[in-house]
């Protein structure tokens, strides 16, 4: 069945909190465990990393082709490997500076872009397949460092393949661009709506959710995240080499994370 994509409402009247799950496209994720976070809930709201973890990405077919209403936030390709020396063959900006990348998209290089188009129709073709109602937000680079025209051009590309997503400008350390949803993240950036929030690179045992899911309430959506939702277990590996499979505790505990910060219920309520 060909998905029904639903406009989120930029004055949303209620905030969605959602699980950042930026690994969920790895191929060892337990996507079992992963459904247990919205087990006894209607709407599934979560985000995730495409190509760099997997690009088949079999966990997020089943969520998607769930019957329960979907809230969803993708990036499609990782500017921070870049910042960081440590991007894989298989990422588009291997290889890549800001510089030349933004030069790359700016001046239409053909082999460039064509890359970028296969990322964003791979995603295309997992929301033609999905069932129920999807409210889709899509970034198209992840913590970005390319420059505001790149970017600018990226969003409208984007905008024309995929016209029933929101498009998201997550910028690493420049303002956002107008006229986009702006992503932020880390504790405490400064956000105004429309916006999404996510604590990525900032570990939620670290912080006290309750201020930061009262402080965001303005935002459509605001993602709880910790360091082993990017499996991370210590020293860097290479994300397509890493061990992504997790106790079933670790969901129920983000589900009641959610449920409890977000929502204001006890804790051991939101885990029945």
């Amino acid at each position: 069945m060909r998905v029904l994509i639903v406009l989120l409402a930029l004055m949303a009247t209620a905030q969605a909190q959602g699980a950042s799950y930026l690994a969920l496209c790895h191929p060892s994720t337990d996507c079992k465990a992963v459904k247990r976070t919205w087990s006894g809930q209607d709407t599934i709201i979560t985000g995730w990393l495409e190509q760099t973890f997997g690009s088949q990405c079999k966990c997020a077919d089943e969520l998607l082709q769930s019957r329960k209403a979907k809230v969803i936030r993708v990036h499609l390709i990782n500017s921070p490997c870049m910042r960081n020396g440590r991007c894989g063959k298989y990422e588009l900006l291997y290889g890549e500076t800001a510089d030349s990348a933004s030069k790359k998209v700016r001046r239409g290089n053909r082999q460039f872009l064509h890359k970028f188009d296969r990322i964003v129709r791979r995603f295309r073709n997992r929301l033609n397949r999905a069932t129920g109602s999807v409210q889709c937000f899509v970034s198209p680079c992840l913590e970005c460092d390319l420059d505001g025209r790149a970017r600018t051009l990226l969003a409208a590309r984007v905008s024309a393949m995929l016209p029933g997503c929101n498009i998201v400008d997550n910028p690493f350390r420049t303002a956002c661009l107008p006229g986009y949803v702006c992503e932020k993240h880390g504790a405490s950036p400064r956000l105004t709506a429309p916006c999404i929030v996510d604590l990525d690179g900032v570990d939620g045992t670290d912080i006290n959710v309750d201020k930061f899911a009262k402080r965001y309430r303005h935002c459509d959506i605001a993602f709880y995240w910790e360091h082993w939702m990017n499996c991370i277990r210590g020293p860097f590996v290479d994300p397509r080499k890493r061990d992504c499979k997790y106790d079933r505790s670790m969901y129920d505990y983000t589900k009641g994370i959610l449920c409890h910060s977000f929502l204001g219920q006890s804790f051991d309520t939101c885990l029945h």
